[in-house]
């Protein structure tokens, strides 16, 4: 890709984005060999040492500017990023624009290892810093860069708190530099986001961005091709009348922060638009589906597999679902769809439960997401089995949707021009990442040496044993006074455990789903001398814990897991909020046989044997706990690839019928 291509324009159009290849896997897996091997070859080109050679070269010089003088080498260095595109020794002398302004501005200068994540980023590559290494500052450096050659840049990252903060913060740098900024949360209205996209840089969330890249393309139609799509814009551009503008300006420059969890844990399902249609089924329906499913044994009548969340009929089943149907309406004599719905009963009633994955607030169903532990409000489930959930929580029964619209987050984000991200949990999903985003991976050294000390896993055989362990490790850390924050799997679980303290009149506050807008106040406080805080993942990613007065020498934050995650990386992510930048700060896990993660080996000859070693309150051996508990991860984290994979080729195939049916979607 061209440098001087990345920004609307002549040569690309008032929409840029990559053109999707029409090659086969063969050719991709070779021109993806043949970039990587060019990328290696210029590897001590980009090396940290060689960059902030460059960066360095003309930093006194502006440090000893005045603000009238410094405006003057920022409208210099505007121009020749406009002439000159993003060439390497611009973007230094960029990047030491913006680190001076940082240090006028924020009162933060940016540490070499910042810059070499920035210089990583710009150049479309993946930066794994370590958690608390200021990477919201580091991504300053290719946004501002990028923004003053004229590319519209995207700032992804989690969820919109993270989306709001950021911009927030980096607004008075943004401002200085001439450049404006803006966020896109899930709360704007369209017209809000519409004008809040042509901002210079935009931080938004990847649900946000990749649902409004989806209402442009249907905002244009049947429209067929590339050409037909920019003159319609250019139409709408110049005569407003015409129809609604598209919310974006292309996708040209895109900034993923926590980019494994964007790019790999969220991709495993499409994002689909659809429209309301008016319900086939009564609620009436839903209610004997449900009543109907009540009706069956498992194993005897149904086969549940966990690990799919899948339910297949027997055929005792069958007959048994059709003898009581017998006694309902005309609609129940229908063997194809009484078995589907049935199904889908069973599959609401055993496998989403309240709590876990959904909330009830205004007597309505709210999906949690999964991955960031927040609300869903505008997101349900599709082929009814929102309604099944409605219907058994005694909520009043939505309409049904029918699809508008799909896309996968590996085929939304392959539209980019260039593409860069940073996070701390890179390195167990590199190959992942090259292979579908072909995205390259550098690993950053941290500034500071952490001071982070993780201690070896409890694993306890019930959740008996768990519970007395931990709330001992508890009051013996409260009386300390160390603050400590305790991370949860679900909603449910952090009330449970709120709860446990209640009841030892220990005070502590909760920060799940529930308690959203009151996120910002709690993260604020978590850090302060004996401070307890029970969270679920909402505090797993980009949240950063200032510590309270005194709290370094008492020995910083100690967090504590109260369930093996589904993947290492989830681990590292939670243990991240303590010892943060060189602060000092602790982690361990507490865990028991019965957690969910490993719920698939229950029957397993391993479990029961390690179960028998865990008598009287004691925690297993960590040398015998441990390979089984990454194993299990493991196990769970190829399942998922499988899912991705199963994806990217119904994506595929989507696409040929599309293309051949003319339509984009």
């Amino acid at each position: 890709m061209s440098e001087l291509s990345l920004k609307p324009g002549v040569s690309l159009g008032n929409y840029p984005q990559r053109q999707e290849a029409t090659i086969d896997d063969l050719e991709t897996a070779i021109r993806q060999w043949g970039e990587r091997m060019r990328k290696r070859l210029g590897r001590k080109r980009a090396s940290q040492r060689k960059v902030m050679r460059l960066v360095r070269h003309h930093e006194q010089a502006l440090r000893d500017c005045s603000e009238a003088e410094l405006d003057v080498v920022l409208d210099e260095f505007r121009w020749k990023l406009h002439q000159h595109g993003l060439q390497d020794r611009a973007i230094a002398d960029t990047f030491a624009l913006v680190r001076e302004a940082a240090a006028r501005t924020l009162g933060l200068r940016h540490y070499d290892v910042q810059i070499y994540g920035g210089w990583l980023m710009i150049h479309g590559m993946l930066a794994e810093m370590q958690t608390g290494e200021g990477k919201t500052l580091a991504t300053s450096l290719p946004a501002c860069t990028a923004a003053l050659a004229g590319i519209p840049v995207h700032v992804i990252t989690a969820n919109d708190y993270l989306a709001r903060r950021d911009c927030e913060i980096l607004e008075p740098l943004y401002r200085r530099l001439g450049l404006t900024s803006s966020w896109v949360t899930d709360e704007m209205t369209p017209d809000e986001c519409r004008q809040a996209y042509r901002a210079d840089i935009v931080h938004t969330t990847n649900k946000q961005i990749a649902f409004d890249y989806l209402r442009d393309r249907i905002a244009m139609g049947e429209d067929t091709g590339d050409l037909r799509f920019q003159y319609r814009q250019i139409q709408r551009q110049i005569n407003p009348d015409t129809g609604s503008q598209l919310m974006l300006r292309g996708l040209c420059f895109a900034i993923i922060d926590e980019a494994d969890s964007i790019l790999i844990d969220e991709a495993n399902t499409p994002l689909i638009i659809t429209r309301v249609l008016p319900n086939e089924e009564s609620a009436e329906t839903y209610s004997d589906a449900l009543f109907l499913a009540s009706l069956l044994h498992v194993n005897q009548d149904y086969k549940l597999d966990d690990k799919h969340r899948s339910i297949e009929l027997t055929v005792n089943g069958e007959k048994n679902l059709e003898t009581h149907a017998a006694r309902l309406s005309q609609l129940w004599t229908n063997k194809r769809k009484r078995e589907a719905l049935v199904k889908k009963a069973l599959a609401a009633s055993l496998f989403y439960k309240l709590d876990r994955d959904y909330l009830v607030e205004d007597e309505k169903v709210k999906i949690i997401d999964q991955s960031t532990g927040r609300l869903m409000p505008d997101r349900s489930w599709e082929q009814g089995l929102q309604q099944l959930i409605e219907a058994k929580e005694g909520c009043l029964i939505s309409e049904q949707r029918e699809p508008l619209a799909r896309i996968s987050y590996q085929r939304f984000f392959s539209r980019y021009l260039r593409l860069g991200g940073t996070s701390g949990t890179l390195r167990e999903v590199a190959q992942e990442l090259h292979q579908v985003y072909g995205l390259q991976l550098r690993r950053v050294e941290p500034h500071r040496k952490s001071q982070r000390r993780v201690a070896a896993a409890k694993v306890y055989r019930d959740l008996d044993a768990r519970q007395d362990a931990f709330l001992k490790r508890v009051a013996q850390l409260h009386e300390s006074g160390r603050p400590i924050l305790i991370g949860t799997d679900s909603v449910q679980e952090s009330e449970q455990v709120s709860a446990w303290l209640q009841q030892l009149d220990i005070q502590h506050r909760v920060l799940n789903a529930r308690q959203d807008k009151q996120e910002a106040d709690i993260i604020k406080s978590a850090g302060h001398q004996a401070a307890i805080t029970v969270a679920t993942n909402m505090a797993g990613r980009g949240t950063d814990i200032a510590l309270g007065p005194g709290v370094k020498e008492l020995g910083g934050l100690h967090v504590i897991a109260l369930n093996l995650n589904s993947s290492y990386r989830l681990d590292r992510q939670l243990f991240g909020r303590c010892a943060r930048q060189g602060d000092p700060g602790s982690a361990e896990s507490i865990l028991s046989l019965e957690d969910n993660a490993l719920a698939n080996c229950r029957g397993s000859t391993i479990l029961k044997g390690l179960s028998r070693l865990s008598g009287s309150g004691n925690p297993i051996p960590p040398l015998l706990s441990l390979p089984f508990l990454r194993r299990a991860q493991r196990s769970h984290e190829m399942q998922q690839t499988r899912i991705r994979r199963a994806l990217m080729k119904q994506d595929k195939r989507l696409r040929r019928v599309l293309a051949f049916s003319g339509r984009f979607e």
